[in-house]
């Protein structure tokens, strides 16, 4: 009890639904979001049988011990009972926290496989690109940029993507990435580019819609072709994108 206790003090709810008595039932059929790729862990769930498709979500910043907390932390949101309800399951495979990302894409597989629902993925820059493309120049938005991040001594991580179409009925905003994250060295230029920043509770969100919106286009995302993104390798140093 006191852990759940500590665990509340160190969340951030980013959606607040009045009354959840009526949130959990036998008849529910859930889409599952899970973004970890920072040291916040973010978790979102949506009933799509829910008249008012509310959507419940948390933000746990557990740091390094996700390991531990991993399974607890769904079960808050999304009591074990109820895991068979899960029809689509999303998940953001990084770049990243290393650790923390592959264990959530293997919980992600695992689950998926167990209960043979699609399992969505999608880079944490992409879901970027629907918060950061409103910074550039308005006469830049519908053009390709770049999102980028600094690495120590090893150059940018960065990826390239461009405003496609937004789907107003499931709110997504469809990105095309066109260069998915990888190394770049500090001798090439490219421009445009907005730095990346997290917001793992409006990323969830991000995700959770992303999810709703492959499954309204009836895409069959099989578990089995869901890697963590690794930039850069820890066998040579090349650039690795798994």
């Amino acid at each position: 009890m006191e852990q759940a206790s500590s665990w509340r003090k160190n969340s951030k709810v980013t959606t607040i639904i009045n009354s959840l008595q009526n949130f959990h039932n036998s008849k529910s059929k859930y889409l599952l979001a899970l973004h970890s790729c920072s040291e916040s862990f973010g978790i979102a769930i949506k009933d799509i049988e829910h008249p008012d498709k509310l959507i419940k979500s948390d933000v746990f910043n557990i740091g390094r011990s996700l390991s531990n907390k991993l399974f607890s932390c769904i079960e808050k949101i999304l009591p074990r009972k109820f895991w068979k309800q899960i029809i689509r399951i999303s998940v953001a495979k990084g770049p990243g926290s290393f650790t923390s990302t592959r264990l959530t894409i293997s919980m992600a597989r695992t689950i998926a496989q167990q209960i043979d629902c699609s399992l969505d993925s999608i880079s944490s820059f992409h879901l970027m690109a629907q918060r950061l493309y409103k910074d550039l120049d308005q006469n830049q938005i519908i053009n390709p940029f770049w999102i980028k991040d600094f690495l120590p001594r090893r150059g940018f991580i960065a990826g390239k993507y461009q405003l496609i179409k937004i789907h107003k009925e499931s709110n997504f905003h469809e990105f095309s990435e066109i260069i998915s994250p990888q190394l770049i060295s500090n001798e090439e230029e490219i421009y445009p580019s907005i730095k990346a920043s997290n917001n793992i509770e409006k990323d969830i969100i991000s995700l959770l819609h992303f999810s709703h919106y492959c499954h309204n286009s009836n895409f069959n995302s099989h578990w089995g072709k869901t890697l963590p993104i690794y930039p850069t390798s820890p066998i040579d140093n090349k650039n690795k994108n798994l």
